[in-house]
């Protein structure tokens, strides 16, 4: 069952947030115009409210004036202790003026309440507004990414960390692997009660746990061992691969709140430029950068992340996304761009174990983002069971390590010196990075500039320049940046004439760079010395348009060689159904290119079959027959191949080739598919071809789409003529379509990809089998055809109701029979249902606790209270908030229990795939509350209760 808490609100008002830090501000001004300008800086939520710092430029009127929507939101007592009693004037409920006089001050706190929904407008002492900002509704909107109600029904919201398991590979000696993935620290996530927003709390300047680190590790269990168990099991060993992450036991505790310990993965995000909008570097190549784990910044992070699961229905493994919104300011500012992005971090598992990270970055905002740039930043070290990796002799050999190729622009990777452990960083995906650099790493607080300059007196005395991460400067080796004792250098530093990462955005670190297997990266000279280890990856620069987005994706697989290790084969470019590798009719051979290593074994041989899924036929073909050395094996070397497997003799369609690796001791690899596809090449004087090579759509196997929108892909070739008429499509024998026109075909009989984005099918809205038939128009009226078919399934549902809900003022009694309704302003509740057809019928039940008075105490109320509260007798005094009595009336009868159902669909699930019911009218119409006293009387206030809609599969 999907539940949503959205929050109730009765009668009066709301207010928020709060910062505490300050910042510096900088005005150039000019006698003839003196500013006048404020801006909300920071909002940062502490245990009781939230402290926002305003900072401020008056160099004319000394007054501000601060309005809300909402009485009592405001903390007038303390703005009074931060500025003078003398200095803050409240006016009424609604409205205080503040004088800001003194010459040496740039900010004031402001505490606000942090729970109540109210609006603050700052304006000059000329009433001429300033600025505004929306307090405590962004935290509460569980943020979407996908428009498509029906992709987003596959998701399941979580308030608590997860640690989702890939595929389990056994070893011959009993043992067993599986690769893991979560967000943040390991510690945090590994029993799955630990909530999202309880460690995403300040550490200093800093977060507990930095949850935009999407970190991945592998459990090995040794013979015997229960894998279920984790760290539990004394025969588990958890390893991992980020400074901080499952580490606690490597720091002093009287240190804890320290930024940078290890714990909580401190050093490892995601982030962006958004920050070069707030302060301009002088260098537009070298652009300015930001953690998300700044506090109170909304360059930093506006609310807080959501994480969602689900199972992946390809590979069967679970996969998990976090989801969270930056913004350059709060609210918008005079003469300043306000960009908006909304990063999406996205895990799953390949059938191999592979974890593909996936990072998207969206313009959610009003306005284009020109020149912009997604960084991943990984601060690297090998760790096991809580702390950094160790020799036998119990020295510490996990951190400081050297990265290395993998060759062939597929990435790196990071080794331990007793090769207990490895880990591989993949960046030949689809949507690789643009750059990548294995260099160092950088604080996930911090916010700088990318480069500053300043030119000093006639750009000749005091000239000041620097560079920030990622583009700061290497160092020389005195002692602010060299550790002599141990001949490395100290974080964040790396050696003069390189960079923590780029030089700037032209530089592509090592991406492309031709480098031989197990070379040391960052550094010419395996012997040079070591730095910490860091890896940043980047996305290509781009003018990020309204709506666009830009995807960054990596893939990681870390291996314990244990005592009997088991091969790995890695292909580069296999292809699934759905999207298959083409070739034309005709072609002889498909080549395989790839590498190899196995951790004991001298000898591995690679099998295949074509076109088979008899288990007997896996073992006929050998595509390989590799051997190593004794010292290679033990090192785990990698061993690139590239063979060719006959083909000469399948006919037009889709193939599929099965690879299994095994070594000398009986240990095999995972059993790994590549699906390829044999299209028509048209020929001269014989007209064009077309075919559809992606998805996979056939009458027998049609293909499934779980929203309305899919993309379409495939090739034409036209052996003839230089101009092609159109291409286009009928579905179901219905009006022709073109969907591209008047293409030129400089090169005859060559293949030319075509692709319908986002193809939409919402008009098709049921479960039937429809037919697409693609065709070809050449200039002389010859056509081809070709057919591709879709059909909706049974999926999940998908609940929409109103954050909040307005009774509006009402005066109590202690009797009362002026029952309110609520008002949804406009607000839905919708329950969108992808079900199957001939699903039993759904109810929506709505659960109404206690109304408790508003108070700058977050722990008062009780929201999991059972049973009905309106004729309580409980004595007012004796509880920790005071609530209002209340009894609900569903279309004129009273409701006996908090829970009931106020709306259901019409029967059973009909043809519909997509079946919505609008309970709104329903709801508005039927719901009513009677709101009293206690004989003691009711404080006047904002009075708060905590409702649940939630779905139940079937109405008794």
């Amino acid at each position: 069952m999907k539940t949503i808490r959205p929050t109730i609100l009765l009668a009066c008002l709301w207010l928020l947030f709060s910062s505490c830090f300050t910042t510096t501000v900088k005005a150039e001004t000019t006698g003839e115009n003196p500013i006048t300008s404020a801006d909300l800086e920071t909002i940062v939520e502490q245990e009781n409210d939230t402290e926002t710092t305003i900072s401020y430029v008056l160099e004319d009127k000394k007054n501000l004036i601060l309005k809300t929507d909402q009485a009592a939101v405001l903390n007038i007592y303390a703005l009074k202790e931060e500025l003078g009693a003398e200095k803050v004037d409240q006016k009424n409920e609604l409205e205080t003026v503040v004088t800001l006089d003194d010459p040496d001050a740039i900010d004031f706190k402001l505490h606000v309440d942090k729970e109540k929904p109210f609006l603050l407008t700052v304006l000059d002492a000329d009433q001429v507004e300033i600025f505004k900002y929306q307090f405590n509704v962004e935290k509460k909107v569980a943020r979407s990414v996908n428009d498509d109600a029906a992709e987003e029904a596959t998701w399941t919201h979580a308030e608590k960390l997860r640690v989702s398991k890939g595929p389990i590979m056994e070893h011959s000696d009993g043992a067993k692997t599986q690769p893991i993935f979560y967000f943040g620290d390991y510690i945090y996530a590994e029993k799955g009660i630990v909530k999202v927003t309880s460690t995403w709390v300040q550490r200093r300047k800093s977060r507990e746990n930095s949850l935009t680190s999407p970190n991945t590790g592998i459990i090995y269990s040794e013979a015997g061992g229960n894998l279920d168990e984790g760290s539990s099991d004394p025969k588990n060993h958890i390893y991992t691969n980020h400074y901080g992450d499952n580490q606690k036991k490597d720091y002093d505790a009287p240190l804890h709140d320290e930024e940078d310990l290890p714990f909580g993965t401190p050093t490892s995000y995601t982030s962006n430029n958004l920050f070069n909008f707030v302060v301009h570097s002088n260098n537009w190549l070298k652009p300015g950068t930001s953690g998300p784990n700044k506090l109170g910044k909304a360059y930093a992070m506006v609310g807080e992340p959501a994480l969602y699961y689900r199972t992946n229905q390809k590979t069967g493994f679970e996969e998990q996304r976090l989801v969270y919104k930056q913004r350059a300011f709060y609210s918008d500012k005079r003469g300043k761009t306000n960009p908006e992005i909304t990063t999406t971090i996205k895990m799953s598992f390949t059938r191999t174990g592979r974890v593909i990270t996936d990072i998207s970055f969206k313009n959610t905002g009003k306005v284009l983002f020109n020149n912009f740039s997604g960084f991943s930043n990984h601060d690297l070290s090998l760790n096991k069971d809580g702390k950094e990796l160790q020799d036998q002799r119990g020295r510490k050999i996990g951190n400081y390590i050297p990265m290395r190729s993998l060759t062939n622009d597929r990435g790196m990777y990071i080794q331990a010196p007793n090769n207990e452990v490895r880990t591989n960083f993949y960046m030949n995906h689809n949507d690789g990075p643009g750059a990548w650099a294995a260099r160092s790493a950088s604080r996930s607080y911090l916010a700088t500039k990318g480069y500053m300059y300043n030119p000093g007196l006639l750009g000749l005395i005091g000239v000041q320049k620097e560079t920030y991460y990622p583009w700061k400067v290497g160092k020389g080796q005195n002692n602010f940046f060299f550790d002599h004792k141990t001949n490395s250098y100290k974080f964040p530093y790396t050696p003069s004439g390189k960079f923590n990462a780029f030089k700037d955005q032209r530089d592509p670190g090592d991406k492309g760079k031709t480098r031989a297997l197990g070379t040391r990266l960052g550094t010419d000279n395996e012997n040079d010395p070591q730095w910490d280890a860091g890896l940043t990856m980047r996305t290509a620069p781009i003018d990020l348009k309204v709506g666009e987005t830009k995807h960054l994706q990596y893939g990681t697989k870390t291996d314990i060689p244990g005592s009997n290790f088991c091969p790995v084969v890695e292909f580069d470019g296999l292809s699934y159904e759905d999207f298959p590798q083409v070739l034309p009719v005709g072609s002889r051979e498909l080549t395989m290119k790839g590498h190899w290593y196995d951790f004991d074994s001298q000898k591995v041989k690679i099998y295949y079959a074509l076109d088979s899924e008899k288990p007997e036929e896996l073992k006929k073909n050998i595509l390989l027959d590799g051997a190593q050395s004794k010292d290679e094996a033990e090192n785990g070397t990698f061993h690139d191949f590239t063979k060719k497997i006959n083909i000469s003799e399948l006919e037009k369609g889709l193939h599929k080739v099965r690879l299994i690796a095994e070594d000398e001791d009986g240990n095999q690899s995972v059993l790994q598919e590549h699906n390829f596809k044999l299209i028509k090449k048209a020929v001269a004087n014989k007209g064009p071809q077309i075919d559809v090579t992606a998805p996979l759509g056939t009458k027998r196997k049609p293909y499934l789409p779980v929203t309305d929108k899919f993309d379409l892909h495939g090739f034409w070739s036209d052996g003839k003529n230089k101009m092609v008429k159109s291409l286009s499509y009928t579905i179901d024998g219905g009006e022709e379509k073109a969907f591209e026109s008047n293409l030129q075909n400089p090169k005859l009989g060559q293949l030319v990809a075509w692709h319908i984005p986002d193809f939409d099918i919402s008009e098709y809205n049921d479960f039937q089998q429809h037919r697409m038939v693609l065709k070809i128009t050449d200039a002389e009226g010859m056509t081809d055809t070709d057919t591709f078919y879709f059909k909706h399934v049974g999926g999940g549902t998908h609940l929409v109701a109103p954050e909040e809900i307005d009774f509006g003022k009402v005066t109590v009694a202690t009797k009362s029979d002026q029952a309110q309704k609520p008002d949804l302003k406009g607000n839905k509740v919708l329950l969108e249902d992808f079900r199957k057809e001939g699903a039993t019928p759904l109810g929506v039940k709505l659960t109404v606790r206690k109304f408790y008075l508003q108070t700058d105490n977050p722990n008062d109320g009780d929201d999991e209270d059972d049973g009905d509260d309106s004729s309580t007798t409980i004595d007012p005094q004796t509880r920790s908030k005071e609530s209002l009595v209340h009894g609900v009336l569903w279309d004129g009868q009273p409701v006996a229990s908090k829970s009931f159902i106020v709306g259901r669909t019409e029967g059973a699930k009909d043809s519909q795939w997509r079946q919505t019911t609008d309970l709104s009218s329903e709801i508005e119409k039927k719901l009513k509350i009677n709101f009293w006293s206690k004989e003691s009387g009711a404080t006047p206030g904002k009075y708060v209760s905590r409702w649940t809609w939630s779905t139940v599969d079937s109405v008794q």
